[in-house]
């Protein structure tokens, strides 16, 4: 069975005007905790009939309810590579 890696950080979404001027969210990682995903960027497209301000209500809701994100990783995965050494740790 493979390993499996996982990160855990901080986040906070961020709502703005995305391609084609449609509302989008955007995912940001607190301290470069989740370091597989240091040179990524997450964004969520949103449905063209939302508006700025409804898509802000929408991060703003998710702010108040998300802890932290995460990712795993398969040991599968060419991106696991090594001994992990987590960047970021619960008690």
């Amino acid at each position: 069975m493979p390993d499996t890696r996982i990160e855990r950080g901080t986040c906070r979404f961020v709502a703005r005007r995305g391609e084609g001027g449609r509302p989008a969210l955007t995912l940001q990682l607190f301290h470069g905790t989740v370091s597989i995903l240091n040179h990524a960027a997450l964004s969520f497209n949103l449905l063209s009939g939302l508006t700025l301000e409804q898509a802000q209500k929408l991060a703003d809701a998710l702010n108040e309810n998300v802890l932290d994100a995460s990712v795993a990783v398969s040991s599968e995965h060419p991106l696991f590579a090594g001994e992990f050494i987590p960047a970021f740790k619960f008690s």
